[in-house]
């Protein structure tokens, strides 16, 4: 499974990199650290955007619109933005502080899906 983590902070990928190798036993996970300049040209199987407000608005919206077969788990300090994940069918909207549990239930259950849609 090829996934990418959208993230600023080091300690924050490393995490999210543990548990998504852990829990989809995949080594082939990549980070994004934004700045500014993002591009869409690879195709991931699972995307986790840890990115607050109006720039993970923007990362999220053009996964779904590029590559709507990816799923696209939104990580973010505001609830506000749930309502937009839902409407745009974002697979999954986590609000910080990350429930661990929550967040591994919802690879797991990315990574199922994913496999049986190959």
């Amino acid at each position: 499974m090829n996934t990418v983590v959208y993230t600023r902070d080091t300690s924050e990928f490393e995490s999210y990199q543990s548990l998504i190798a852990q829990v989809t036993e995949s080594d082939n996970i990549t980070r994004v650290e934004p700045d500014g300049h993002k591009t869409y040209k690879i195709v991931y199987d699972l995307v986790i955007v840890a990115l607050d407000g109006a720039e993970g608005m923007e990362v999220v919206r053009e996964y779904s619109i590029r590559f709507p077969k990816t799923r696209v788990i939104w990580i973010s300090n505001d609830a506000f933005f749930a309502g937009y994940a839902l409407r745009n069918h974002i697979y999954d909207f986590i609000t910080r502080p990350v429930d661990r549990s929550w967040l591994e239930h919802s690879v797991r259950e990315a990574a199922r899906l994913i496999r049986e849609e190959a």
